[in-house]
């Protein structure tokens, strides 16, 4: 079966042209000729390989393959460089250039057809590869643009839904009719919950596009952690869920994003509760680290996790069941967000865990984060 790539062959001997063209046609390739690397470089349009000599007057070896690497339409095309010089560096100078591979003279013809074959097929798997990759990212692109925009409009609905069910449940709570309050409450809920995965996806989306963008201010640590519970007092109640805290100094202040620590707090405590048996028991605590950072804990007694699951709970979409039979809500989003949250703070989330032991769940702001004075204050004490 013949072979329908395109050789071009640039040497300033004639005898090694006709050689290599002789060699290349009974192997079924279609060849070009150049004298030398000028007149090679303006026959490049439609070529698969180039092979070129090293030692040649005028444009050398060198200079023709950093010129084909350089050229906007042909950089892809692989190139063969021939050498038959005794300078040690001349194949390294030749890869440095941007070479694909070489041969050496006196030329081995059965060698030269095979080193031809190799490089072809080696060019044309890097190039699906290529395309492949380039296509995974585009549709990665479109997925995550498509989130983004899906998010944003949903947002505006979502909003009014919930502030026309609080003026509903609040006008039924004063007529004291307490089913239709109890409704609103629902699509207040309901709306509060969409909204909640909303943000994540929107979050999500933007940590998939580079760092997350802060909005950093001086924040108490007891206030951070105030914040985080007030908005989960009725799921924590419905999972008869015990808080205990355990903060050293609730005073110490933090330059971070106030919403979005708050917001990495609450997540935690959540997937305590809710991946926990009811009635469990969840340990929130914070300190200050050997480095002069802060370490905020939220610990369970629940379930723990498997030493194996522990790196993907970090992943998006991480949940260990993800199927829409899965018993417990949300997208597999809280962790992840966290993670990511962590490191635009430049700081670190950390889980340990182990099956019946619960889990505990670190997240560790730097001492460049923490108030000078609050450190100076916790250092006198």
């Amino acid at each position: 079966m013949a072979n329908t790539a395109r050789v071009l062959i640039i040497d300033d001997d004639p005898i090694m042209r006709e050689l290599a063209t002789a060699k290349l046609a009974e192997a079924g390739y279609e060849t070009l000729s150049a004298a030398d690397g000028a007149e090679g470089l303006s026959r490049l349009h439609g070529v698969d390989l180039v092979i070129s000599d090293i030692d040649m007057p005028g444009m050398n070896g060198f200079d023709v393959v950093k010129a084909i690497r350089d050229h906007k339409t042909h950089s892809e095309i692989p190139v063969i460089v021939i050498t038959g010089s005794e300078r040690p560096d001349a194949v390294e100078q030749a890869f440095a250039a941007g070479a694909t591979s070489f041969l050496a003279k006196p030329m081995n013809w059965t060698l030269f057809t095979q080193a031809v074959r190799f490089v072809l097929k080696a060019s044309t798997d890097r190039r699906e590869l290529r395309l492949a990759r380039d296509a995974a990212e585009a549709g990665s692109r479109f997925k995550d643009s498509l989130l983004s925009v899906m998010s944003h409009e949903l947002r505006t609905p979502l909003n009014a839904i919930i502030g026309f069910g609080q003026i509903l449940a609040d006008q039924f709570d004063r007529e004291n009719d307490h089913l239709h309050k109890e409704y609103a409450d629902y699509i207040i809920d309901g709306g509060k919950r969409l909204l909640n995965s909303v943000s994540d996806m929107l979050l999500a989306s933007d940590a998939r596009s580079g760092p997350i963008a802060l909005n950093d201010v001086d924040s108490g640590l007891g206030e951070l952690i105030d914040g985080a519970l007030a908005p989960l007092e009725k799921g924590l109640a419905a999972a008869q869920a015990t808080i205990k805290r355990a903060i050293g100094d609730g005073s110490i202040e933090i330059c971070c994003d106030r919403v979005l620590i708050m917001r990495s707090i609450g997540k935690l405590i959540e997937n305590a509760a809710k991946f926990s048996p009811a009635g469990v028991t969840i340990t929130i605590g914070a300190a200050a680290t050997k480095s002069g950072g802060v370490a905020i804990l939220v610990r369970d007694n629940g379930p723990g996790i498997e030493p194996g699951k522990l790196h993907a709970v970090k992943l998006p979409f991480g949940q260990a069941d993800m199927s829409l039979r899965r018993s417990k809500e949300g997208l597999g989003l809280g962790l992840p967000l966290v993670n990511a949250v962590m490191k635009a703070h430049g700081g670190e989330l950390r889980i340990v865990s182990a099956p019946g032991e619960g889990t505990s769940a670190f997240i560790i702001l730097p001492a460049d984060r923490v108030h000078a004075a609050a450190r100076a204050s916790d250092a006198a004490a």
